[in-house]
């Protein structure tokens, strides 16, 4: 596939400056260790928040930096969309035979998030390790969407920043308030906080889809229901096609820069 080549050229530039790289993998890698054991001295001291343990919290944790980590690093076009539209680049990508959205998303890689993705990873694993829970092939899939669930809502936030940078030309910020935000507040399942908070990120923004709602299913917390909890994920995908839509609709009023 094209889009393996693109992956492929990335890589290739990235190692002609393989100092530069390392230190932006160890970095990355740094970031979210510190940011782990900062989770693990709070619970230290206070054992559990609103009931849930370190070990509940460090899966949170991990799923969402894992999501949040690869569509950072194989999305990356998506998120940086506004530098095409500053710079005039999207009027060449209008004259080319493949899709917009298809050369965005090749045209940047950032493999120095793969730290922190595999940072992510490891957390994940070892929390399930200490988490006392019966494992079942139906939670295995449920964890596997749940991960996808949340690459599809950080891409949604993403495509929905590319939308709106084609009016603003620097409307990433606004939408930084909704992804690195959400990423840390959904670091916690989203019950710990008030019910307005919670709502949001059910009902607008539903990082609960791919957090909080089905790992009630997974840690065996009592009133889950098949329609609320278990099919949650499914729901947070959907969200991709309203953001397509309105992505599309915001490429046909695009005016051209005439670069």
């Amino acid at each position: 596939m094209l889009y393996f080549k693109f992956l492929k050229m990335h890589f290739k530039k990235l190692l002609q400056y393989r100092l530069s790289f390392a230190l932006s993998l160890i970095a990355q890698t740094l970031t979210s260790t510190m940011m782990l054991v900062g989770m693990y001295f709070l619970f230290d001291r206070f054992n559990a928040v609103k009931g849930w343990t370190f070990s509940q919290v460090a899966i949170s944790y991990s799923i969402v930096f894992v999501c949040f980590s690869f569509t950072e690093c194989f999305f990356r076009g998506v998120d940086q969309f506004s530098k095409c539209v500053k710079s005039g680049s999207l009027d060449a990508m209008f004259t080319k035979p493949r899709g917009i959205l298809h050369q965005v998303i090749c045209s940047d890689v950032e493999f120095s998030k793969l730290g922190r993705l595999l940072v992510s990873l490891i957390v994940l694993a070892y929390a399930c390790s200490i988490q006392p829970f019966t494992w079942t092939a139906l939670k295995i899939i449920e964890i596997i969407l749940m991960m996808v669930c949340g690459v599809f809502i950080f891409l949604v936030l993403f495509l929905l920043g590319a939308a709106f940078s084609i009016f603003t030309i620097e409307g990433t910020e606004v939408v930084n308030i909704f992804t690195d935000g959400g990423r840390e507040l959904c670091q916690y399942p989203v019950d710990i906080y008030g019910d307005v908070i919670k709502k949001i990120f059910t009902y607008i923004i539903p990082f609960a889809c791919f957090n909080y709602l089905p790992m009630k299913f997974i840690f065996d917390m009592p009133n889950v229901t098949l329609w609320g909890n278990i099919l949650a994920p499914i729901y947070g995908m959907l969200f991709i096609v309203p953001a397509y839509i309105i992505f599309r609709l915001a490429l046909k009023k695009y005016n051209s820069t005439g670069t």
